[in-house]
């Protein structure tokens, strides 16, 4: 069984002939901690999440990840899908920070000198913030208008223009994940592109995508003698850089995609990182 479209973690494991061809929501959070580690060097890491589903179980795996990897999670903290005002959360994350307590009106310095925690500037090397468009355009600019300072990292729901359009003053040069959006025009699927224009009239969804490359998956295997069910449970667990009309697909040892691209936003743009994360066991 091949599933193009379905990305919640866990499914391949309840038969060892599936395969899942988008990348899990797990190993979004997964690949930014690795990232935070392996490229940012950080050791230090605040999560700001909204409850909805999704979005905990990919703060769930950048905390596993992160602590496995020696990081500390400083703060954690939990916002509801509705909220629009972030100004109480992002005051928790600063007192812990700055070693505040709860009450605290003014931070006097050593001088005597009072002054304004909301105005301390203070410091985490990574904050992980998965969310969707609408709620990112909301929190972005509050913690930079509390001077929360820390390189972000984010999920598939940085990927719109809403999120670009804060200008990059408020998104920071955030790196995220996502098999939403396109890497390169590669020619697989700048051929699929014109034929699926050609028969239908327009250009393909990703769904049209991911159903073509499950069925090319399938017959490159047959072609080349995968006639029965272990043998093509064989080749496909053998798939690795495969360039689909979708993207890549290289299957891990749970036979989930692992190919996960990476972006980072620059000029109010989605540029993708060269350098991406090399991983062979999820």
């Amino acid at each position: 069984m091949l599933t193009p479209t379905a990305t919640k973690a866990g499914l391949t494991r309840l038969s060892s002939t599936s395969f899942q061809l988008s990348p899990n929501i797990e190993l979004e959070g997964i690949s930014m901690a690795d990232y935070a580690v392996d490229i940012l060097g950080a050791d230090s890491a605040v999560v700001m999440v909204s409850t909805s589903g999704d979005d905990m179980r990919m703060a769930r795996a950048f905390i596993e990840r992160f602590k496995e990897r020696r990081g500390t999670i400083v703060a954690t903290e939990y916002y509801r899908e509705r909220d629009r005002d972030f100004g109480d959360y992002i005051r928790d994350v600063k007192q812990v920070l700055l070693g505040l307590q709860r009450d605290s009106v003014y931070y006097i310095n050593e001088r005597g000198d009072t002054l304004d925690p909301d105005g301390l500037p203070a410091y985490v090397d990574v904050m992980y913030l998965p969310g969707n468009p609408e709620q990112l355009r909301q929190l972005l600019p509050q913690i930079n208008f509390y001077n929360l300072n820390a390189k972000y990292l984010g999920s598939d729901g940085w990927g719109d223009k809403i999120v670009y359009n804060l200008g990059d003053d408020v998104t920071k040069g955030a790196v995220f994940p996502s098999p939403f959006l396109t890497v390169s025009a590669s020619m697989k699927r700048a051929a699929f592109a014109s034929a699926y224009d050609t028969r239908f009239g327009g250009a393909p969804p990703r769904l049209a995508a991911l159903g073509f490359d499950a069925v090319q998956l399938v017959a490159d295997g047959l072609a080349k003698g995968a006639g029965d069910r272990e043998a093509m449970k064989t080749y496909l667990s053998q798939v690795r850089d495969f360039d689909g009309a979708a993207g890549k697909i290289s299957f891990g040892p749970n036979r989930e995609n692992i190919d996960l691209p990476l972006f980072r936003i620059a000029s109010e743009q989605a540029v993708p990182i060269e350098n991406q994360i090399s991983r062979t066991a999820e």
